[in-house]
């Protein structure tokens, strides 16, 4: 397969086996059997792998752990050849592995400096410009004299984003490595990829959250078991199938379910979103009502106004140990508040019935529109989903007061002259 002008990344029927054997020595006999006898068995860590990637643009990459997410960005960057397929990539490709991926142990955090350049095919003297952005952004102080063994895994993170950023590369390509480095450095790396993104890179990264994939992508593959399941540039619908999969760990979709009284959908409220609902159906979320302060039912609120939560559960058998969570999400797909029964310290357990669940919360959040996503789940000796409903409602949240962020937190403001 031919780039066209506009893909930088064109990836062919690409296929990873490995031979796994029982014991060393099978290595050994199966080099030197004359018979040809196979003393291994074939593991194909990815099958079949076939997609392009146009100039500029992210993509997301979704699977549970042993999807093949790993290896595939492994051959991507050149650390790992297929066994089978074709790979072209067009541009100068940075890369954040996993840790120590690239870095000499034994050099100090300025030595690998130089050495990744290197790799990178840039002299020391283009290095040297380059030097004071990445010490500023790697922020390690005097740790960049030292050796980079005796680094902690988010002193290590933070140099080895620096490097892959400052060198200005056509395409970045990230695994789960950021998740070592704290919320603080998180956010600074999630700015400095959209810096990136306007600036035309093209980004490919790894990323077990979800809502990160559906904020910052224009695409999003899906692996599992070394395939690719799907790729979408509908991101959301595609993370929530994917979340689905996760989370609900073959359970019957509650559309098979038989059906339950009062059980209500939202379709006019949620206007162009479709809910996505899904579940053992052993127990369900028939409806939630919003309750404001005077006791109306109302989904229009005004920041920090305090709200009443009914939720009208369902429950076809005995489960003890059953969970409800939910969070608010704004139009971006961002969760902005959200609370379990769990956190909260509430044990439910549940005998077959109808019950109200309350939940009371204050929504100091800034004005806009929120949808309501809500699940519960069995925590058994494995997790068992038993309703999830994304989303379920929308609420409104208005002032005449406008906000910065999604916190709603007013400032009075008093100039005081002191001379």
């Amino acid at each position: 397969m031919e780039n066209s002008p506009t893909q930088v990344i064109a990836v062919t029927g690409v296929g990873k086996q490995y031979k796994l054997y029982k014991k060393p020595v099978d290595r050994f006999l199966e080099a030197l059997s004359f018979s040809g006898k196979p003393r291994h068995r074939a593991f194909h860590a990815l099958s079949n792998i076939s997609f392009n990637v146009a100039k500029g643009q992210t993509v997301g990459i979704l699977g549970r752990n042993g999807a093949g997410k790993s290896t595939l960005l492994k051959i991507l960057t050149g650390v790992l050849t297929p066994s089978e397929g074709e790979v072209q990539i067009t541009g100068r490709v940075a890369s954040l592995l996993e840790l120590g991926a690239g870095f000499n142990p034994e050099y100090t955090g300025l030595e690998n400096i130089y050495f990744q350049g290197a790799l990178m095919g840039y002299g020391a003297s283009e290095m040297k410009k380059r030097l004071p952005q990445i010490l500023q952004f790697a922020d390690i102080g005097d740790f960049i004299e030292q050796p980079v063994r005796v680094y902690s895994s988010g002193m290590f993170a933070r140099l080895a984003f620096s490097v892959a950023i400052n060198v200005d590369p056509d395409i970045l390509i990230i695994d789960e490595a950021l998740s070592v480095g704290d919320a603080g450095f998180q956010l600074k790396c999630m700015l400095k990829m959209q810096e990136m993104q306007l600036r035309g890179t093209t980004i490919l990264f790894v990323s077990h959250d979800t809502q990160s994939v559906i904020r910052f992508c224009q695409a999003v593959i899906v692996m599992d078991q070394g395939r690719l399941i799907e790729y979408s540039h509908d991101v959301l619908t595609a993370a929530k199938n994917y979340e689905k999969q996760a989370r609900n760990n073959g359970a019957i979709p509650l559309c098979t379910a038989p059906p339950m009284q009062n059980d209500i959908c939202y379709e006019q409220e949620l206007g162009d979103i479709s809910e996505v609902r899904f579940g053992s159906g052993q127990a369900k979320i028939n409806a939630v009502d919003f309750i404001t302060a005077d006791g109306n039912v109302s989904n229009q609120f005004s920041p920090s106004d305090w709200v009443t939560m009914r939720c009208y559960i369902q429950s076809a058998q005995t489960l003890n140990n059953v969970v409800v969570g939910w969070s608010l999400r704004n139009i971006k797909g961002l969760d902005v508040a959200g609370d379990n029964t769990l956190l909260a310290g509430q044990t439910l357990n549940l005998e077959r019935g109808d019950y109200k669940l309350i939940l009371n919360f204050p929504l100091h959040i800034a004005p806009g529109e929120y949808f309501l996503f809500i699940g519960m789940a069995h925590l058994g000796p494995e997790r068992v989903e038993l309703d999830q409903r994304w989303p379920l409602r929308k609420i409104t949240i208005t002032s005449s007061r406008t906000v910065v962020g999604a916190a709603f937190c007013p400032s009075t403001a008093n100039m005081i002259k002191v001379t």
